[in-house]
């Protein structure tokens, strides 16, 4: 009996552990995205990437970078489906924003060697470029009204650049 009591015991103190541990790294993530222009879109790349969970502020600065970039790749590739089937002025539209997204996915993949090099203000200048591509990508396409997939993976991709120069801010 004496046994059951140790192990429950030894379970409880465990349990209790891993609650504070879990609370500590969600505070740090609130805390980190709260400081972003777009909190709700810094919460949703953490919640995409468990990893984030034992991250500390430089490296949910990584994080922050690769939702970006796995976004715009998801984007480019939507945009470049609809070049396919498009025609006259919205393929021209179609096709003008799929380069505006490639100049930005540079800018993304610049954004992560400055971050490894430790240029983080750089990094997030970088990802503002990005930013602006995928803005004004979403502006050519706008008046052609593109399908949900385009519209809101731009508007997502435009929310992970903002979030990760704000991430990419705190890191010091």
């Amino acid at each position: 009996m004496a046994c059951n009591s140790t192990i429950f015991l030894f379970l409880v103190a465990v349990f209790l552990g891993l609650l504070a541990f879990a609370s500590g790294d969600a505070a740090l993530i609130n805390n980190v995205c709260g400081k972003t222009a777009n909190p709700g879109s810094c919460h949703k790349c953490f919640n995409e990437y468990t990893r984030s969970s034992g991250e500390d502020v430089k490296a949910l600065g990584r994080t922050s970078i690769d939702c970006a970039s796995s976004q715009s790749l998801n984007v480019m590739s939507d945009v470049g489906n609809h070049v396919a089937t498009a025609t006259n002025k919205e393929k021209e539209a179609y096709v003008d924003c799929s380069l505006k997204l490639q100049t930005g996915d540079q800018k993304i993949a610049s954004a992560l060697q400055s971050w490894q090099t430790g240029h983080y203000v750089d990094a997030g200048n970088l990802l503002l470029d990005a930013l602006q591509a995928a803005r004004d990508c979403s502006a050519g396409l706008q008046k052609f009204n593109p399908p949900p997939s385009v519209g809101d993976g731009l508007t997502t991709l435009q929310g992970f650049c903002e979030a990760a120069n704000g991430v990419l801010r705190q890191i010091h």
